[in-house]
């Protein structure tokens, strides 16, 4: 059975590994091989008199080599930097408004930053750090706050309550975590999860988070840890031989960054309820589902996705409108998906497709419809319920971009 977190931002494996070389000295510090795209001169902005270099196994290879090994394999978001570096190679329109909110800032970094922003992302992963914490690490007993100033942390504790009552599954073992960049400034949990993530050694592992701590304290544009660069990100994640427990993971700069577009008011309960709906999928099986296809040849892996966050997007839509779930307006949540879904993809033989932005639109209106026929009577349809009347209608959601 398929158990993946299927609501992941392919920003955060945006670049291939850099090359780097073993050079271990002892005794004296850790030592940290110095890739060529950060010289000794850089360096020692961040990093004083330290002969630093950057042990073989901090690449982006590994990293993602990690992240498919714990089950974090579906990209949601598009790859904003391939997009910008590559725009030939997308089918679908290379920016939108979240997109572009995203570059904006990383950019900022990139360019008026280079020398930390080499250090902290192609050196150390920093990047990754807080979402290898909030999938390997978190248990819940820290206090959940979300958003930069936790000014969503109210919406989110009432969706998680609203939609848990909605729908029919076991929901308890569900944890709501929140991904948050300030956790780098604790250089205790950043070393932990050096050590569990990536196999540091403990000295290795505190000295790299305290490369992190005074980079952050330099840096104008950072913020402490708030900023896109490090919880561009939310995901569901599910599997039971993992030792992990159930989760979904909310980045506050996802959060932030569809406030800062104008729909702090429906964001937090749309990807929230999205993600519900992949634990829906885990707990009923449907991932183990024959999908619906005209192609002769049977459906292929892109197909599979597909059909999983269409559903997921139905049954968001469904809660969102439904007089007993989320009772927003219909106009207003379809304002703000025709924003969210220009993240659906033409990537039709891509493993991670999720949709064309109409087909995700078409699946989100099915959830609509649905609704609105429960709207006099009060009735709620039960997971499985819902799970056959979409069945029944994805060919018709899927055409005419079936391809």
């Amino acid at each position: 059975m398929r158990r993946t977190a299927l609501f992941g931002s392919g920003l955060l494996l945006a670049f291939g590994a850099v090359g780097c070389q073993d050079q271990v000295t002892e005794p004296g510090p850790p030592t940290v091989t110095v890739g060529d795209l950060v010289t000794p001169g850089q360096m020692s902005a961040v990093v004083s008199d330290l002969d630093v270099s950057l042990p073989t196994g901090l690449d982006r290879d590994g990293a993602r080599t990690r992240l498919l090994e714990t089950g974090l394999t579906e990209s949601h978001f598009a790859n904003a930097v391939d997009r910008a570096i590559n725009p030939g190679e997308f089918q679908c329109p290379p920016s939108t408004a979240v997109i572009d909110f995203f570059l904006d800032e990383f950019f900022e970094f990139v360019f008026g930053e280079p020398d930390l922003f080499n250090l902290l992302f192609f050196g150390l992963l920093a990047d990754l750090i807080p979402q290898f914490e909030a999938l390997l690490l978190q248990d819940g007993s820290l206090p959940q706050e979300f958003g930069y100033d936790g000014q969503f942390t109210q919406v989110m504790r009432k969706t998680d309550r609203d939609v848990r009552r909605f729908w029919d599954i076991n929901s308890d073992d569900i944890l709501l975590l929140a991904m948050k960049g300030t956790m780098l400034q604790d250089p205790e949990r950043v070393s932990l999860t050096y050590q569990v993530a990536f196999g540091e050694s403990e000295a290795t592992a505190d000295f790299f988070a305290s490369l992190i701590l005074d980079a952050l304290s330099e840096s104008e544009i950072l913020d402490g840890g708030n900023h896109v660069l490090f919880s561009f990100n939310a995901f569901a994640f599910s599997n039971p031989g993992s030792g992990i427990s159930d989760r979904i993971v909310m980045g506050d700069a996802i959060l932030e960054a569809y406030e800062a577009l104008g729909f702090g008011d429906v964001a937090p309960q749309a990807i929230y309820s999205h993600e519900f709906a992949h634990h829906i999928q885990f707990e009923n099986d449907y991932f183990s589902d024959p999908i619906p296809t005209t192609d002769p040849g049977g459906p292929n892996a892109a197909e599979a996705t597909r059909y999983t966050e269409l559903m997921a997007d139905a049954m968001s839509a469904y809660y969102l409108t439904h007089a007993r779930g989320g009772t927003l307006r219909q106009r207003r949540v379809e304002q703000f998906l025709e924003v969210f879904f220009e993240l659906g993809d033409c990537g039709f033989s891509d493993p991670g497709h999720h949709g064309t932005p109409a087909q995700r639109m078409r699946a989100a209106q099915f959830g609509f419809r649905v609704a609105d026929l429960a709207q006099k009577q009060g009735h709620i349809l039960s997971s499985q319920e819902f799970h056959d009347l979409f069945v029944a209608n994805y060919l018709d959601l899927v055409a005419p971009d079936a391809f």
